[in-house]
């Protein structure tokens, strides 16, 4: 877990390794190692979450106003692709969970951008 100044926000849990660290400029050998991640809603922590394949639950900063977090997070959630908590019910968001029923997310496909782009400025 990326902890920041928040270092008592983690707590043993029976069972369960929990790696943490006050910054890193990136993530992703520790994504690449984790069975599970539970990370905030933003678009980079997301993707970069999904494209590694791993089980994710976004936790929604729902104290931030005109919040895109809230929006994509949903997004995903109806996709099947993440679970959607808040801070509030994120433990029990985490032991409902079946991370066996989250889908893949596709792989990036660039000619959709292409050809949208191509109808809209190209015709």
């Amino acid at each position: 877990a990326q902890i920041g100044r928040y270092p008592d926000l983690i707590s043993p849990v029976t069972g369960m390794t929990i790696r943490h660290f006050d910054y890193s400029p990136s993530i992703q050998s520790e994504i690449e190692c984790a069975d599970l991640v539970i990370a905030h809603a933003g678009a980079g922590t997301a993707l970069e979450v999904l494209r590694k394949g791993k089980p994710l639950i976004c936790v929604i900063n729902d104290e931030l106003m005109n919040n895109h977090q809230t929006e994509l997070a949903e997004e995903l959630s109806r996709g099947g692709h993440v679970l959607s908590a808040t801070p509030k019910n994120l433990c029990s968001v985490f032991r409902e969970a079946e991370f066996g029923k989250l889908k893949p997310f596709p792989p990036a496909d660039p000619d959709v951008f292409r050809d949208f782009l191509g109808s809209v400025a190209c015709s």
